[in-house]
């Protein structure tokens, strides 16, 4: 199971997740950033330290965030996710729509 945790740094949101994101639990993690979102919270990091496996869902639901984030002039950056992640990425064409860091203290810099 997807854990969702959140981290409040003035305007900034942090959120950890941990475990694997694909189709059974994708829906219910994208409705729960969309509604921070849409609440007032778009400048945010997602920290993916934690996550194990990444499925196709999971990066439409990051499309649709940053989409969102985007369209509020906000800002999403997407921090500590493998070599793995990344690569899929940048294979699926996907690399140029978001912001990436290493660490969530690199993540909060580009927020600021």
């Amino acid at each position: 199971m997807t854990e969702l945790k959140e981290i409040q740094q003035g305007d900034i949101t942090i959120i950890e997740l941990t475990g694997k994101i694909d189709a059974s639990n994708t829906p219910g993690i994208e409705a729960k950033l969309i509604e921070k979102i849409r609440g007032g919270k778009k400048y945010m990091a997602v920290d993916f330290g934690g996550v194990s496996y990444l499925a196709s869902s999971g990066l439409r639901m990051l499309l649709v965030v940053v989409r969102l984030v985007n369209e509020l002039e906000g800002k999403l950056v997407l921090c500590r996710m493998d070599q793995t992640m990344r690569d899929t990425l940048e294979i699926t064409g996907f690399l140029p729509y978001f912001l990436l860091a290493d660490t969530q203290e690199s993540a909060v810099q580009l927020l600021k």
